[in-house]
């Protein structure tokens, strides 16, 4: 009788069958491309919850995926192509006649005459060389070419795999049974029991929330673009910086290599709330870096407003609110600056950026007091707006490397 092997096949606790090693291997492709049936979707995820190997197979494939997501789309060969090849293959002689020779036989080495072939055949040997010249250029074009579409095609697809969590979401007006793809242009749907997962090309993953409304606006390698009309969704970006944007009424969110959660209202106003890594909220020039563990509010019309930590006080948070959206003057900058811990230097960095000259001078004061700046740094030199000495301070707080200040002074 043939014993089992460590590569059959599995079952689950309540007898379900799982997916071997083996099987992930060969349905990887499909599995990140989000082409796999429902059940062998179930069967695979389970299998990665109890194999960490596969699981950073996956997670490493992915990378592989995202960063190649970043390459040109085509890749035009250099005009000395030809000249790399040449000098590899070496000087090649046009030689006639049998150099072999038997085993203690002697023959005479050709004169120099001897060896200058005639010149018929000289001339067929020069187009010779032309064809294999421009052959091997041709086949070295041709292998570019079909290497550099090939990594494009595997990047990305023009519609990106949709599977129901609960209830009937519907792509349109369609309903969704189990699994489908929302292309560009479609939106997708969930009512007050439906729930969705959208898997964001090979770079990530985002959850969408009961009675909620997103449309897919662009699916290309650098390029993956979400409009999020109402409603909440969890995203989970694997991906380099920037190649992940979900557009609402009030802002752009813009994926720094982070997951986050956002929800938009009626009025399309929005709360970011980030989990892990950096996001960007952009509106007409202004914009808002929130990083982990902290918040950011938006309103139409106006944009986002002052980032900040999830646990501020409520007096701090109800008197920046009213200072971002509603004119509040130099009372609630003041409540603002009073409540301020020195964990929430990221509020009083964006504060500093955005108020008028006369109010700098404050902010600069308490932001210094909770977290003093580095030696290099001056109180003139800040007010004044200086590139190196801003940069130096904002290394120094640890609000990441990116100069997003340098358009506010």
């Amino acid at each position: 009788m043939q014993g089992a092997t460590a590569q059959g096949p599995k079952t689950s606790a309540g007898g379900v069958r799982t997916m071997t090693c083996n099987e992930v291997q060969l349905l990887l492709n499909e599995f990140v491309d989000g082409d796999l049936t429902i059940d062998q979707q179930h069967q695979m995820e389970d299998h990665l919850k109890g194999c960490s190997r596969c699981e950073r197979e996956v997670i490493a494939y992915r990378s592989l995926l995202a960063k190649s997501a970043a390459l040109p789309k085509t890749v035009a060969p250099p005009i000395d192509l030809w000249t790399g090849i040449e000098s590899r293959l070496g000087r090649q002689d046009v030689i006639a006649g049998n150099f072999v020779q038997e085993a203690g036989t002697t023959k005479d080495e050709p004169s120099l005459t001897e060896r200058i072939p005639p010149r018929n055949d000289r001339r067929e040997s020069s187009q010779r060389l032309k064809w294999m010249k421009w052959s091997f250029a041709a086949a070295a074009v041709l292998v570019i070419g079909i290497g550099s579409f090939w990594l494009a095609s595997q990047s990305s697809k023009p519609s990106w795999q949709v599977a129901r969590l609960d209830g009937t979401p519907t792509i349109g007006a369609d309903p969704l049974a189990s699994a489908g793809r929302l292309r560009v242009g479609e939106s997708l749907e969930t009512d007050a029991i439906s729930r969705a997962r959208l898997d964001v090309g090979v770079i990530g993953q985002v959850e969408i929330e009961p009675n909620s409304r997103l449309r897919l606006l662009q699916a290309e390698t650098t390029d993956h673009r979400l409009a999020l009309d109402r409603g909440t969704i969890h995203a989970k970006i694997w991906a380099p910086p920037r190649l992940f944007f979900v557009v609402t009424p009030s802002a752009t969110a813009i994926d720094l290599g982070c997951e986050y959660t956002l929800a938009v209202d009626e009025k399309g106003a929005s709360v970011l709330q980030v989990t892990s890594g950096w996001v960007a909220l952009e509106f007409a020039g202004r914009e808002s870096i929130v990083p982990a563990g902290a918040m950011c509010v938006t309103r139409a019309g106006y944009g986002p407003g002052t980032p900040y930590l999830e646990d501020a006080t409520e007096r701090f948070r109800a008197a920046l609110e009213r200072f971002d959206f509603e004119s509040g003057g130099s009372e609630e900058l003041g409540t603002v600056l009073s409540e301020a811990r020195n964990m929430d230097s990221i509020t009083l960095w964006h504060l500093m950026m955005r108020v008028g000259s006369a109010d700098r001078a404050r902010v600069y004061d308490r932001l210094a007091a909770v977290v003093p700046p580095p030696k290099s740094v001056t109180r003139d030199g800040v007010l004044k707006g200086d590139p190196g000495m801003l940069e130096a301070w904002q290394k120094h707080l640890n609000l990441g490397g990116k100069r997003w200040w340098q358009f506010w002074f």
